[in-house]
C-alpha cells in the first residue's frame, strides 16, 4: 500500500514543474513588477503590455504582466491617433519560458511628421458612436483609417468609448469581439471599420 503514495508525489511535482512561470502585476505607469507566479495548464504564455493613453492636457500609462493562453497572445504593437494630442499607444510581447515577461517595454514612437493622408476623426468618451467627423492629417507608419467603438477595462478602470482617426497595426487584424490583452486587460469592441485613407492632395491612390 506504501508504493502508490510516492508515485502519486512524483506525478504531481512533474505536473508541476511542467508548468509555466510567468511575473504577474499590474500599475498605473510605465513599469510594474512582481512575483513569478505559476500558470493554469491553459496558459502557456507569458505577457508585457505597455499602453499609454493622451486626451488633451490629460495622459495615462498602463502597464501589466501576466500568464494567458496561447490563442489570445500575439506579440503586436499599434497606434491611434484620433485627433491632436489624442493618441493611444500599445505595445505587447508574449513568450513562453519562465519569467521571461521580465524588465520593461516601450511604448511604440510616431513620427509627427505628415505622411499626405488623412482620415475622418472624431473622439467621444461614454458613447458608442462619432456624431461630428473632422478631416485629420496622418502622421507617421499611420497610413489606415479606423472608425472603432467599445469598451477598454484595465483593472478598476472600464472606458466607453467611440473614436476615429489614423491608425497602425502591426498585424492589420482589428475586428470586433473580446480581446484579452493580459488578466487585468480586455477590450470589448462592439464595432469596427478600418478603411484606407485619402491623399490631402486629392491623389486617391492607396497607401
Amino acid at each position: 500500500m506504501w508504493a502508490p503514495l510516492p508515485l502519486c508525489l512524483l506525478s504531481a511535482l512533474l505536473a508541476t514543474g511542467s508548468a509555466l512561470l510567468c511575473e504577474v502585476c499590474d500599475s498605473e505607469g510605465e513599469s510594474c513588477s512582481g512575483p513569478l507566479q505559476l500558470c493554469a495548464p491553459s496558459e502557456g504564455t507569458c505577457v508585457k503590455l505597455i499602453a499609454a493613453f493622451n486626451v488633451g492636457t490629460n495622459s495615462f500609462t498602463y502597464t501589466a504582466k501576466s500568464c494567458l493562453e496561447p490563442a489570445n497572445c500575439k506579440t503586436e504593437n499599434f497606434t491611434l491617433t484620433y485627433g491632436k494630442n489624442i493618441t493611444r499607444r500599445v505595445n505587447r510581447t508574449c513568450c513562453d519560458t519562465d519569467g521571461c515577461n521580465s524588465g520593461s517595454i516601450r511604448v511604440p514612437a510616431v513620427s509627427l511628421v505628415p505622411n499626405g493622408w488623412q482620415c475622418p476623426s472624431c473622439y467621444v468618451l461614454g458613447a458608442y458612436l462619432c456624431k461630428n467627423m473632422k478631416p485629420l492629417l496622418c502622421t507617421g507608419a499611420e497610413n489606415q483609417c479606423i472608425d472603432i467603438a467599445g469598451t477598454l477595462i484595465m483593472g478598476n478602470i472600464t472606458l466607453p468609448k467611440a473614436s476615429a482617426g489614423c491608425s497602425f497595426h502591426s498585424s492589420n487584424v482589428l475586428r470586433p469581439g473580446v480581446k484579452k490583452y493580459a488578466q487585468f486587460v480586455v477590450n470589448v469592441v462592439t464595432r469596427v471599420k478600418v478603411n484606407p485613407p485619402t491623399r490631402t492632395g486629392g491623389d486617391n491612390k492607396k497607401p
